[in-house]
């Protein structure tokens, strides 16, 4: 691909119960690539997620609203696939504090 090529981005919503999710695609006519995304709640920010891994898709990790990564011990949780990371926001805001 020629260095002065763009590549197209969209921006993409859903809705699952009281909670919305936005995600940033590019490539949305071919490779349709998630580049990062947030979770809303009742218009409330609950957190963001972002891949690791652009090329191969993986490695996804999620950011609370107050900015720290979700963790299992000390280490950032690493997710497979961006709607794992969804659904560990969703769950995350679903608990009690």
């Amino acid at each position: 691909m020629p260095s002065d090529t763009h590549t197209e981005t969209v921006v993409r919503r859903f809705r699952e119960s009281d909670f919305e999710v936005t995600s940033v695609v590019a490539d949305p006519a071919d490779a349709q690539q998630v580049l990062y995304g947030t979770v809303t709640r009742n218009g409330v920010l609950v957190g963001s997620y972002y891949c690791t891994d652009r090329i191969r898709q993986s490695g996804w990790r999620a950011v609370t609203a107050h900015g720290e990564h979700l963790t299992f011990g000390d280490e950032p949780v690493e997710l497979t696939y961006d709607g794992d990371a969804v659904f560990l926001l969703m769950k995350n805001a679903e608990s009690p504090a």
